[in-house]
């Protein structure tokens, strides 16, 4: 398992993180000058890897749009386009993940297993198109601001995965396991590891604190009671949690997903260095 952290491209951040206790990015979208087959692009992208490997770091998956489950017949094939073009930047970068929050466009006048139906129906040509390039295709389980309602994400409970992953089954469909969503819903992350392990293509590192003190005055449906943190600052057992991931088999990639509020800011290359630092000693590799 190699360690990285999610962030836009840039040469000072390669370097950054060469000097770091980091093997690999998660690129927040890719730039566009990268996108498709001109002398442009094709140029592009060869100055970007000898970054990447002058500094040891590799693209480990690149954060882009997910369609919505709600996306028309029409609209899907620029989609599958726009998602075409990335893969290929996925491929020519050594087979990075593609990764994303959703899909979003839950219907809330329809129960999930129709909403699951529905994204059946939309997903279907994008694990057909993964399969083509392939490239892999990983779900953050993001709730959002608004778990389950109107246009929110889908794949945001272990129910929900498992009905998608039945509904269409993919080697090219999965998860970018996010335990942080998780703690907040009052969902256990060693578990759904363990029950979903062969669908984890990625991991968000990220970790969330929760106010007991708050959260007794304003109830869970409150706010405030919880914040994302850097690993090893919330509730979350790191040893437990990557010896689970062990013990199932994950040889994927991990990153830190940087929402931590104290570390933000001129703070947060900081951040990233000590949530490194961290989990190189739970890691132990």
């Amino acid at each position: 398992m190699k360690l990285g952290f999610l962030t836009p491209f840039s040469k000072e951040i390669v370097e950054f993180a060469g000097k770091g206790p980091f093997d690999c990015l998660e690129l927040g979208g890719v730039p566009k000058e990268w996108l498709g087959n001109t002398d442009e692009a094709i140029k592009a992208r060869e100055s970007a890897k000898k970054i990447l490997k002058d500094n040891n770091i590799f693209v480990a998956s690149i954060l882009s749009p997910m369609p919505s489950i709600r996306t028309t017949k029409e609209e899907l094939k620029g989609r599958l386009e726009a998602m075409g073009l990335i893969m290929d930047v996925c491929k020519d970068l050594g087979g990075a993940v593609y990764t994303g929050a959703g899909p979003s466009g839950y219907d809330t006048s329809k129960s999930l297993q129709d909403n699951v139906s529905i994204y059946k129906e939309v997903y279907s040509h994008v694990a057909e198109l993964a399969e083509q390039k392939g490239i892999k295709v990983a779900f953050e389980n993001w709730p959002g601001g608004k778990p389950f309602g109107e246009g929110a994400n889908l794949p945001i409970t272990p129910y929900a995965w498992e009905l998608m992953f039945n509904a269409l089954p993919s080697d090219y469909i999965g998860l970018e396991f996010d335990p942080s969503h998780l703690m907040w819903q009052w969902i256990d992350p060693y578990k759904a590891v363990r029950d979903f392990a062969k669908h984890i293509f990625m991991v968000h590192l990220k970790d969330t604190q929760i106010f007991y003190d708050r959260l007794a005055k304003v109830g869970n449906h409150g706010s405030g009671w919880w914040t994302y943190r850097l690993p090893g600052f919330g509730e979350l057992n790191w040893h437990k949690f990557f010896t689970v991931l062990y013990e199932f088999g994950y040889k994927g990639n991990m990153v830190i997903e940087h929402e931590d509020p104290i570390f933000s800011g001129d703070r947060r290359n900081e951040g990233f260095i000590i949530g490194g630092n961290y989990l190189r000693k739970v890691l132990l590799v």
